[in-house]
């Protein structure tokens, strides 16, 4: 794995060990993964329900979720139901956000795009874009929160969208989506931005290993991408090609998104560590939560801002709003 700063050049994983080691000053500690207590922090997962004939069908990619619960965390399924949202959407999600500590938004199911589903919506709107919709609504309600969030493959598209971004229109798009599982996707070589919040959360990953460095691969999905991040994002990795593979908010408040299958990469120390910063930043999340007092009383406040935002096509993160 290699590192890359803003510039054209790159340092090798030690020299971005040894240089980025404790000298940059963090602006929040939500990144990071030390003091893990014993509190397993609730993670919540949107998963798509499809009406069919037999009744109501939980349709997910169900890899995120065990790897949440490898990582010794709790889980939180939200069901998105086929309804349309209304006026009062991000009030109606406000409970549910008080029930968990984090949002992981997952990979698709194989063979399916969610963007052109999407996309379609804007010409015949219909239930099959509202589940969509109501997820969108999940991202922009938790990232305005300052809630810990982490965006896998399709995900990390959708969180993107969700904050004003755009998913990159590739030639392919029109051609069906690879049914292959993700183990059998080509896996690419992952250059992190050394100046990054992502680098930081590697470090202890980097230190752990013995001579020479193993390479972060990560199966990447074929076809997409993103095309313009969002206001308040900021790229943190790429692959060797020069394809950018992840981003993460510039204010210091966790959050990140993945196009790679990370959630398939468990088995190298590199995901670990991210899942682990993620958890923390989820355990650092609940205790502000606990010790700030008229917590409720900010519903309606903070719930008609972001409508306001929404509504008016501003960016959600141009500001230091956060909670925590």
């Amino acid at each position: 794995m290699m590192m890359t700063t803003n510039s054209r050049s790159t340092v090798s994983v030690q020299e971005m060990a040894e240089t980025h080691d404790g000298s940059q000053e963090q602006s929040r500690d939500v990144w990071s993964v030390e003091g893990a207590s014993a509190y397993q922090p609730i993670i919540g997962i949107p998963i798509l329900v499809k009406q069919e004939s037999q009744g109501p069908v939980l349709m997910a990619d169900a890899v995120g979720v065990w790897a949440v619960e490898r990582m010794r965390a709790r889980v939180f399924l939200i069901p998105l139901w086929p309804f349309p949202t209304h006026t009062h959407t991000y009030q109606s999600l406000w409970s549910l956000m008080q029930s968990i500590d984090g949002l992981l938004l997952p990979a698709g199911i194989q063979g399916t795009d969610w963007y052109t589903v999407w996309k379609a919506d804007e010409h015949e709107p219909g239930s099959e874009s509202w589940p969509i919709a109501w997820e969108m609504a999940l991202a922009q309600l938790a990232t305005y929160m300052g809630m810990p969030v982490l965006a896998i493959a399709d995900g990390a598209e959708k969180w993107n969208c969700a904050l004003g971004g755009t998913r990159r229109e590739s030639p392919g798009e029109s051609e069906p989506m690879t049914t292959l599982p993700p183990e059998n996707w080509t896996r690419h070589t992952i250059r992190v931005r050394a100046q990054s919040a992502l680098a930081s959360v590697l470090q202890p990953a980097i230190r752990s290993q013995d001579g020479e460095q193993e390479p972060w691969e990560l199966a990447c999905m074929p076809q997409q991408g993103i095309e313009h991040l969002a206001p308040g994002l900021r790229s943190c990795a790429k692959t060797e090609d020069g394809w950018m593979v992840a981003f993460e908010r510039s204010d210091g408040v966790f959050g990140l998104g993945i196009l790679g299958r990370l959630d398939w990469g468990l088995d190298q120390k590199y995901g670990t560590a991210v899942f682990e910063a993620f958890l923390q930043a989820c355990r650092t999340f609940d205790d502000a939560r606990r010790q700030q007092e008229g917590w409720q009383s900010m519903r309606d406040e903070l719930c008609s801002r972001i409508s306001t935002l929404v509504a008016q096509n501003l960016p959600l993160l141009s500001n230091r709003h956060q909670l925590t």
